[in-house]
């Protein structure tokens, strides 16, 4: 199997075609087809199903791009690490972030970050807990920010995980919300609830908030990944959600949604930097790294 076999199904994948997979790699189709019959004879299976609608991955193609992407993204990062080792300017930086640190200290990394290497190309994902991890294992992704949940971090070895700040949550609502006021929980029981991430990542601690003062969570509505519709939904509604406070704290100077005074305390999730313990990160990289701890989050 070529590394270059490898690009040309994640292509076809990512295409949705032999056609536009061939235009995307610079190809003739026949050149294409061909590469592909080669490694579905090398591993005797079928990699792709044609239809007339174009080709769908097979359930051994998907395995091959799942993990072909990492390998791709590793070649690409040999590289830029050769070429960052004699003088070269160039390469990139692959960033997994969660929406608080992306707001409180993201701007501030980069600033300082690109001052000293400008040429470095920096690409930044939105992220949450737990599909940063995933990122991290497949490659698509040098560095994550975020909240990770202390009760997984002594299990997860194949990460390295360095706090950069602690994270508390709030519960949080739009300006002007009936329930504004409302000194406790058991004052929100009979509001819409909004969760912001999965129920393995930040949603998770939803119920414990409850049922740790002695109250049945309420239920829930919607689960919102994007922080943008999570917003959204905050500030159009009668919703109520849990978030970070000092993100909130942004926001609440924007005159766009306030925390609530309640008299219960809340978890938090303090916000690491994490990468994978097994893989060596390119010089640029690195120096992301270093940006990161040289970088302060002020209280609010």
């Amino acid at each position: 199997m070529k590394l270059s076999q490898i690009q040309t199904l994640i292509a076809i994948a990512e295409s949705g075609s032999i056609r536009a997979a061939a235009r995307r790699l610079n190809l003739t189709q026949p050149a294409l087809s061909k590469g592909l019959q080669l490694l579905e004879e090398e591993l005797s299976v079928p990699l792709v199903h044609r239809t007339a609608r174009g080709v769908i991955l097979t359930a051994y193609g998907r395995a091959i791009v799942t993990r072909g992407r990492g390998i791709s993204l590793e070649f690409e990062r040999l590289r830029e690490e050769v070429e960052q080792m004699r003088g070269a300017q160039g390469g990139r930086v692959l960033l997994a972030v969660a929406p608080s640190p992306a707001v409180l200290l993201l701007p501030s990394v980069l600033k300082r970050f690109h001052a000293e290497h400008p040429d470095i190309l920096v690409h930044i994902r939105e992220s949450i807990f737990p599909d940063t991890l995933q990122w991290l294992r497949e490659g698509q992704a040098d560095i994550a920010v975020g909240a990770h949940p202390p009760s997984r971090k002594g299990a997860i070895s194949e990460f390295t995980t360095e706090k950069l700040y602690e994270n508390r949550l709030v519960v949080t609502a739009r300006k002007g919300h009936p329930k504004a006021r409302a000194t406790s929980l058991a004052d929100l029981l009979d509001c819409e609830w909004l969760l912001h991430g999965p129920s393995e990542g930040p949603g998770s601690l939803y119920a414990p908030v409850f049922h740790s003062h002695g109250l049945t969570p309420p239920h829930a509505s919607v689960i919102s990944d994007s922080f943008i519709s999570t917003l959204s939904l905050l500030e159009h509604s009668d919703a109520l959600s849990l978030l970070p406070e000092m993100l909130i704290h942004h926001y609440t100077k924007l005159d766009r949604l306030i925390k609530l005074p309640l008299a219960e305390t809340m978890p938090h999730w303090d916000v690491s930097m994490i990468t994978r313990t097994q893989s060596p990160l390119t010089p640029m990289a690195q120096k992301m790294v270093e940006a990161f701890r040289r970088t302060q989050v002020l209280s609010p």
